[in-house]
């Protein structure tokens, strides 16, 4: 066994030599430039996390079970300072309709990372999904990134919510097409990259703004509520969570851009980005090995 676990390391390491951008690179100091000179932020879990592992974690058997709630309980539930409310389902139906003042994670995108990076750990936190299964691959995702607190799901989802007349968000959804259009055009509007400097650099559409997503959190001041203003990350995963953020702040005429610059790449409005697949990584992947 130990002699197959040896020749499995050895295979990996040789793999690793071949296609690792980093380890193409010869020169011991450009090497150990290139790890630790304009890395990305380290999202906010990685320090809570050390924490954790360090203290050890919660037994998950001391968890309290994750609970269907009604529309009027988590309602009232929400309003207090000690929760929060946390849509997990696709960027589409966010922006159809959602619990207002809620944060968008798409389950389908970088979920826990980006749960980790900008929910506050001291909150409970109240889902909306489109099921009890998916609420509870939600709450593990959380649990790894150290969020324990998962309190309970929308019981019924959003279709209950408006039954039960309680009100509602919503944020348009912009195809490359209209994206376009706009941008072309002669109305007044902002565009916010919220894309990783790296992938902003590559391409990005004249006059937007590049605003990383979490950074939303303090730099929204940056920006005038008041304008009507278009998210747009490499997805639309992102970028629907930037718009989530920015509407708690009071930002009424928002529009997430559908597809992201990937759709609009694919419409032929803009160049392919070579980082978009994945832009947290280090900043020499996606270029060409030499």
């Amino acid at each position: 066994m130990e002699f197959y676990a040896d020749i499995c390391q050895r295979k990996l390491l040789g793999y690793e030599r071949l296609y690792n951008a980093s380890l193409q690179i010869k020169d011991r100091e450009v090497f150990i430039d290139s790890l630790t000179t304009d890395m990305p932020p380290a999202p906010d879990h990685f320090s809570r996390c050390s924490d954790i592992n360090r203290d050890g974690p919660t037994l998950i058997s001391n968890l309290p079970v994750l609970k269907g709630m009604g529309p009027e309980n988590l309602n009232q539930m929400s309003k207090g300072k000690d929760a929060l409310v946390l849509d997990i389902r696709h960027y589409d139906s966010f922006g159809g309709q959602h619990v207002s003042g809620a944060y968008h994670i798409d389950l389908g995108g970088n979920f826990s990372t980006f749960a980790g990076w900008v929910l506050p750990p001291d909150r409970d936190i109240l889902m909306v999904s489109y099921d009890y299964v998916q609420a509870e691959e939600a709450r593990i995702g959380l649990l790894r990134v150290g969020l324990d607190r998962a309190a309970g799901f929308l019981d019924g989802g959003m279709f209950d919510w408006s039954k039960s007349g309680l009100p509602s968000g919503h944020i348009g959804q912009l195809s490359a097409k209209e994206l376009h259009q706009m941008s072309t055009g002669g109305s007044a509007f902002a565009i916010v990259d919220v894309r990783a400097p790296s992938e902003y650099n590559s391409f990005h559409i004249q006059g937007a703004v590049n605003i990383p997503v979490a950074d939303l959190r303090t730099r929204y001041k940056e920006l005038d509520p008041q304008m009507p203003t278009a998210v747009v990350c490499s997805t639309g995963h992102r970028s629907s969570l930037g718009a989530s953020i920015l509407k708690q702040h009071g930002f009424k005429d928002l529009y997430n851009v559908a597809g992201g610059m990937t759709g609009y790449s694919a419409a032929g409005f803009a160049p392919e980005c070579p980082v978009c697949f994945v832009p947290h990584g280090p900043k020499f992947l996606g270029m060409p090995l030499k």
